[in-house]
């Protein structure tokens, strides 16, 4: 009986962890935008931003690709306009693309990797993350191997002013208010080496939004964002009224998210707690639903940053 009974466990097991790395179990429906860059795995012609169809995570077809350019990364949309970053293949620059009805125009160009980019509505600002190794780096356990600073572009002026460098982390997104302050995650220099997420105004005025939390992500945008405490539970944080309501909890190790239209899932970085040779972790980029319980996994990218809901 006792055999009988394991026997049963394993198969009962393995059909679950099949039904959820395939989302046979999750009642989805929607569209990812996801860069696929020489991806064998994904069998694509050429790259470019490809659509994903979940649950099942299967490529549907091209979105957008342009032959100038290769290395495409963090996807976004603003009414019409779809915007991109991509790598010239010509010159070698990092650019920033707006594709409209068919016409690709470049807003910025970059000899450094623009991250995290984002564009004004009138289309004159853009905000990003950029980041340098650190060459005064010294032998103590608060100096920084890398540099991450915010900067801001004037499309109109053509330029360019650094806004904030003090202990970004550069593992989540930075968000932009309706008034231009700048929400983003601030490592700690303190002995807890807990992050928070603060938010910069306009004016370089630093305000402390939520202590012990990280992955900030806009749960309505321009009103509400989402976050994971250290405790790992999944909140929702009111920017009117500071209102802080659970959603849920979820114990995987992750960092960044992107919320899907209808509000109920999130495409997370799930970093595995599990070390090969050489030290190294590996990370698979989940959707999970909001209150942490089911999941899916996307074989075609690894990073949130590089993912959009698409629909």
């Amino acid at each position: 009986m006792k055999q009988i009974m394991l026997i049963l466990f394993f198969v009962i097991n393995l059909l679950c962890n099949y039904s959820w790395e395939n989302g046979a179990f999750m009642n989805i429906q929607g569209t990812l935008l996801v860069p696929i860059n020489f991806d064998t795995i994904a069998k694509a012609e050429k790259s470019g931003f490809y659509e994903i169809i979940l649950p099942k995570g299967t490529v549907d077809r091209l979105y957008f690709s342009d032959d100038r350019y290769e290395k495409y990364m963090y996807p976004s949309m603003k009414k019409e306009n779809f915007f991109c970053v991509a790598k010239k293949k010509e010159t070698g620059e990092f650019v920033l693309l707006k594709v409209r009805e068919g016409e690709v125009s470049e807003l910025m160009n970059s000899d450094k990797e623009i991250h995290f980019p984002v564009v004004s509505e009138d289309l004159n600002s853009i905000w990003y993350l950029n980041y340098e190794k650190n060459e005064n780096k010294i032998a103590s356990k608060n100096s920084e191997w890398n540099i991450i600073s915010l900067w801001k572009y004037n499309r109109k002026t053509g330029t360019k002013e650094k806004l904030f460098d003090d202990h970004i982390n550069f593992s989540s997104a930075i968000l932009v208010t309706p008034d231009d302050s700048i929400i983003l995650t601030q490592n700690s220099d303190e002995v807890d080496g807990y992050s928070k997420i603060i938010l910069v105004s306009p004016t370089g005025d630093i305000n402390v939004l939520l202590a012990q939390a990280n992955s900030p992500a806009w749960y309505e945008a321009g009103k509400s964002i989402l976050y994971r405490d250290v405790k790992k539970q999944i909140n929702k944080y009111d920017l009117e009224t500071g209102e802080i309501t659970n959603l849920g909890s979820d114990n995987r190790w992750w960092y960044s998210s992107v919320v899907s239209p209808d509000k109920k899932y999130l495409v997370i970085n799930d970093y595995a707690l599990l070390y090969v040779f050489g030290g190294e972790r590996d990370n698979q980029l989940k959707v999970i639903s909001v209150d942490g319980k089911v999941e899916c996994a996307i074989k075609f990218a690894k990073r949130t940053s590089d993912i959009m809901w698409l629909k």
